[in-house]
């Protein structure tokens, strides 16, 4: 859970929108949308020991195969990329890969940790989350020693955001995986 500073207890309790609206000062709420400060973030955990993360595999490119720009609708947005609808996506099963990372204990006691693995999509529609959980694991690691973990990421589900509409798209462009301090960038197209 993200924890707030005391000033956030000024935020109307009945205001319930999740998007922040700056033209009324309101920071949003939930660790997609608050953009406020923080004590401390939804996901930081305190530990007895120090972890570090280096990148093992992730693509750096996916090609939406055999999305027809002649069939399907690839639309603009006033913010300058596109996207398409997610239910114009021809197979989303295929597109599905893992990010494999190492979980280094760097510290002198052995450790569960867990390892969070968050996206960041190009603001193509208004009210664009600033990220979004993808998923987690649990790892256990030995002090000075390594642990291999794996997350399964399926773009039609996690990289894709909802619209004003309510209505599931994909944005092209690049989209940012973050594994704590990393950032590792996945472009997405259609041709």
């Amino acid at each position: 859970m993200t924890w707030y500073p005391e000033s956030f207890t000024k935020v109307p309790m009945n205001d319930m929108n999740m998007r922040a609206d700056p033209s009324r000062g309101y920071p949003g709420r939930t660790y997609r949308f608050y953009n406020g400060d923080q004590v401390y973030g939804f996901g930081h955990g305190l530990s007895y020991t120090n972890y570090t993360y280096s990148l093992l595999s992730a693509p750096s490119r996916l090609n939406l195969l055999g999305f027809s720009t002649t069939r399907k609708r690839v639309l603009g947005s006033q913010q300058g990329g596109g996207y398409v609808f997610v239910e114009d996506i021809p197979s989303c099963d295929s597109l599905k890969f893992y990010v494999v990372a190492s979980v280094s204990n760097a510290g002198d006691v052995d450790g569960s940790h867990v390892l969070l693995l968050f996206a960041r999509a190009p603001e193509v529609v208004g009210g664009t989350p600033l990220k979004q959980l993808v998923g987690f694991e649990r790892v256990n690691t030995f002090s000075g020693r390594s642990t291999e973990a794996s997350i399964l990421v399926n773009p039609c589900r996690h990289l894709s955001i909802a619209n004003e509409g309510g209505k599931r798209v994909m944005a092209l462009g690049n989209h940012v995986l973050m594994l704590g301090d990393l950032e590792h960038t996945v472009a997405i197209e259609t041709h």
